[in-house]
């Protein structure tokens, strides 16, 4: 009995019973049913065969066309990167320009007041040796001080920093010291009991800086935005499972629930177009994320100090340990 689909077709084709024996009239007409099956089936073999080539075809164009597709939009989000970077470098800078000017006032002012006063009384004839050493004392405190400004300032916006290993400590002195005089002219008090030991990491310094700088600005514009009172913002440092971790918290009432999930997306930005960007704190998740291959978050929270309760933001940095 023939089992066989394909013939079996061919038979009742021809009114060929399956179920009765071939006969030798048949027999020939057998075998031409054969050939045409085989013909059938060689047939849908070489349509099989040319549907796979043309498919393959297809295929092999598309993986082309998709790496294509993917060199340009790779390089379509390498020049937004850059451009966002960019942005930021340039907003960062209107920051630091302000930051000095500010820095720079007070000393610039008492040497200008001290000089004069020094040669009113050497035109008077009234100045006594000791004041005016005491005088040229004073100038070069004042000088000094202008010279450590720029010393912190220095390199703070450079590109091409290299990767080093550096003491999370001292970078968060730095950008106090920067932001010092901003915080001090809006009566901004920082809460900062510095760490006892060194706490490591490996990346670009300067841009850690930066992401420190833009958390305190924020806090910052909060405290103005709102007319706080009491403005206060706490720095702390510690270790958790192999990772230096930094909370900066501040007294400015807390962040919009409704904004929090989007304070990190680019262009975002709750100011007025002519006070901000946007870009601030995306490129603060970038510069943690993908230099320091940490993460940055942010949150509403209550806590208590010196017998009073406070409400406001916290952003906690992660940044690998490299503690031995």
């Amino acid at each position: 009995m023939i089992k066989n689909k394909l013939l079996i077709r061919q038979l009742k084709k021809a009114n060929i019973s399956n179920e009765e024996h071939i006969l030798p009239q048949n027999f020939l007409k057998f075998l031409t049913l054969i050939e045409s099956a085989y013909d059938d089936m060689d047939n849908n073999i070489y349509r099989l065969e040319h549907t796979l080539e043309v498919s393959l075809n297809e295929l092999r164009d598309l993986n082309a066309n998709l790496e294509k597709k993917i060199e340009l939009e790779v390089e379509k989000n390498r020049k937004k990167d850059v451009k966002l970077f960019n942005q930021s470098r340039s907003a960062s800078m209107g920051e630091m320009i302000a930051n000095i000017a500010h820095q720079w006032r007070q000393p610039l002012s008492a040497i200008s007041t001290t000089a004069t006063s020094m040669l009113l009384q050497l035109e008077l004839n009234i100045a006594k040796d000791e004041e005016v050493r005491e005088s040229f004392d004073h100038i070069i405190e004042y000088t000094s001080f202008l010279s450590q400004t720029i010393d912190d300032f220095r390199g703070f916006l450079k590109i091409d920093e290299e990767v080093d290993d550096f003491d999370i400590t001292k970078i968060i002195d730095k950008t106090r010291n920067i932001i010092k005089s901003v915080y001090t002219q809006n009566q901004i008090h920082i809460i900062y009991n510095k760490p006892k030991g060194k706490f490591r990491a490996k990346g670009m310094s300067n841009a850690l800086a930066q992401v420190f700088l833009n958390i305190l600005n924020n806090s910052k514009d909060a405290f103005v935005n709102h007319d706080i009172q009491d403005k206060k913002v706490f720095i702390s440092l510690e270790v958790e499972d192999n990772e230096n971790v930094i909370y900066i918290k501040d007294t400015a009432y807390g962040i919009d629930e409704n904004i929090i999930g989007k304070i990190f997306d680019p262009y975002f930005t709750t100011k007025h177009q002519s006070q901000g960007t946007g870009i601030g704190l995306h490129m603060s998740r970038n510069i943690v994320e993908r230099s320091f291959d940490g993460s940055i978050t942010a949150y509403n929270t209550e806590f208590d100090y010196e017998n009073k309760t406070y409400k406001g933001a916290c952003f906690k940095v992660c940044i690998p340990s490299m503690n031995k």
